[in-house]
């Protein structure tokens, strides 16, 4: 891992190749080609021990859903990241100012968490439209970040000294990062707009994800009080604990599409695979989920991301003594 915040030509010219391969949500993303629903979204596991009989038809639709949970997530985490900007990012740069390449690199880094935001909530609002339900009604059902208890316990970190917001970021960055190269695995068999849409969103992750990395530097380069010695240690728990705690809580609102079954053949056949969960114990569904599941076990799993493991060995910081999952055995396929 290499990067160097006080290195000012090098970060002018990463701030001029953003703004120049900078994609347009509008024109950059041909939304006119619609959402093709005979098509899967993302790649499954090959060994499904959640919905070991399904259908061809069922695990398409499992593959759709899992695509709208992790849009959803995306889109969430980004905009909280965004409406975090002045606790995690202004006040603490007023306290420990940086060179103005660093500062204009933060400032684009921003506005492109704002703008993948937005392009994933496009596509979940066009999906609704395709599957006759509201947007509304959907995303009562798909994780929620904004106005959450997650998003004040962030904020409250950043304002008490903290850096745990930093963490997250550096992490998800890392999750989209691998979730396209799964995708683009296959990219001959899933819905085009989803693929190019993740396209898109991995371009920039690969262009700006150092920025989470250096703010991380400059924490530890300038922030040295005995309360920064404790956040130091505890700060990727408490990431840890508050993401495990949002995802699981998030998965929980999915078995009420169930409701929705009569709109849309896509919800009538989510609620058959709802009933092959059936007989399960939730002992089960939850050591499937938090070891062998593709997309829900990588975000569950923080410090397996080879980045992150590079961070905390950097800075000598502590994380949750997890259980290794299998996500590395796993081959995702459509």
């Amino acid at each position: 891992m290499n990067f160097d915040i006080y290195d000012e030509q090098k970060l002018a010219r990463q701030l001029q190749i953003q703004k120049k391969k900078a994609w347009d949500i509008e024109t950059d993303i041909n939304w006119s080609q619609g959402i093709d629903l005979s098509k899967s979204f993302l790649p499954l596991n090959n060994v499904n021990t959640l919905f070991k009989n399904a259908t061809p038809e069922q695990l398409r639709v499992i593959s759709q859903l899992m695509g709208l949970i992790v849009a959803s997530t995306i889109s969430q985490l980004e905009n909280v990241a965004y409406r975090l900007k002045v606790p995690v990012w202004e006040n603490f740069l007023r306290k420990h100012p940086v060179n103005p390449e660093l500062l204009e690199l933060g400032e684009q880094f921003f506005e492109e968490e704002k703008k993948h935001s937005r392009a994933f909530n496009k596509y979940i609002d066009l999906f609704a439209s395709e599957v006759n339900i509201d947007p509304v009604d959907l995303k009562r059902f798909l994780p929620k970040a904004h106005n959450t208890a997650i998003e004040k316990i962030y904020t409250l970190n950043s304002k008490v000294g903290g850096m745990a917001m930093w963490w997250l970021i550096s992490a998800v960055e890392e999750e989209s990062i691998l979730f396209y190269h799964l995708l683009n695995e296959v990219k001959e068999n899933v819905d085009p707009l989803y693929y190019n849409l993740h396209r898109c969103h991995f371009e920039e992750e690969v262009r700006h994800k150092s920025y989470a990395h250096m703010m991380l530097e400059v924490y530890n380069e300038f922030v040295n009080t005995p309360s920064s010695y404790v956040f130091k240690k505890v700060d990727f728990i408490l990431a840890e604990v508050l993401n495990m705690t949002w995802t699981f809580s998030q998965l929980l609102k999915v078995k009420e599409l169930k409701k929705y079954k009569n709109h849309h053949e896509f919800f009538n056949t989510l609620s058959s695979c709802m009933d092959l969960l059936e007989g399960k114990s939730q002992l089960d569904i939850l050591s499937a989920l938090f070891h062998s599941t593709p997309y829900i076990s990588h975000t569950i799993h923080l410090s397996e991301h080879g980045h992150i493991r590079e961070l905390l060995k950097r800075y000598n910081t502590s994380k949750l003594p997890l259980p290794n999952s299998r996500i590395g055995e796993i081959l995702c396929t459509v």
